[in-house]
């Protein structure tokens, strides 16, 4: 299953969608070569006239709630849409997981420092920046940027890695470990000519 976040995205960009599609259809539909062809209950624009005219939005407008009706909703979807808009920039991590032993709990940026200092310890490599996200069904997610020596065989860096990722899996049981790994090198430095 997806993440809440990502199903809430796609759902909100599906009724926009659709709403889109629909105001389209509308507006299509009441050109002249179009609307011979709509069926009868379909609501016919006249050819000088407009999709909303005045006599058609005055209706609404009567009753005295109108105003406070439109202006609380207003605010109303956009304190929502704001809420909405902060809660895309939150990472998704927990600060604390669970784990088996009694009272025991694991920082997820404790487990990101650990790893990445053991793995900056692995020859050929010049530095890394590691990244633990969200532990949903049971996963962890690692993110490794890893920056090798002009000289280092990523091969060999992998196979290193590889093994750390296997320890750190063990040490943090209930837990798979996702990993990613991005590689990149230092270039080596042309000599110049004088």
């Amino acid at each position: 299953m997806e993440r809440p976040r990502s199903v809430v995205n796609r759902i909100a960009l599906a009724a926009v969608g659709v709403s889109t599609l629909l105001a389209g259809a509308l507006l299509v539909a009441t050109d002249g070569s179009v609307a011979a062809h709509l069926p009868t209950w379909w609501p016919a624009v006249r050819p000088d006239g407009a999709l909303l005219d005045r006599a058609a939005l005055s209706g609404p407008r009567a009753p005295a709630w109108w105003s406070v009706g439109v202006m609380t909703g207003s605010a109303a979807a956009s304190c929502l849409l704001a809420l909405w808009c902060v809660s895309q920039f939150r990472d998704g991590t927990r600060a604390r997981l669970p784990l088996p032993v009694p009272d025991g709990a694991l920082r997820t940026r404790a487990l990101a420092d650990v790893l990445n200092s053991r793995t900056a310890s692995v020859s050929g490599i010049a530095r890394s920046h590691t990244r633990v996200r969200s532990a949903r069904r049971g996963r962890l997610h690692v993110r490794l940027r890893v920056r090798l020596w002009p000289d280092a065989t990523p091969a060999t860096v992998l196979t290193a890695v590889d093994a750390l990722m296997a320890e750190a899996e063990a040490a943090v049981t209930p837990y798979r470990l996702v990993t990613r790994v991005h590689f990149s090198a230092h270039a080596h430095r042309s000599p110049h000519v004088r």
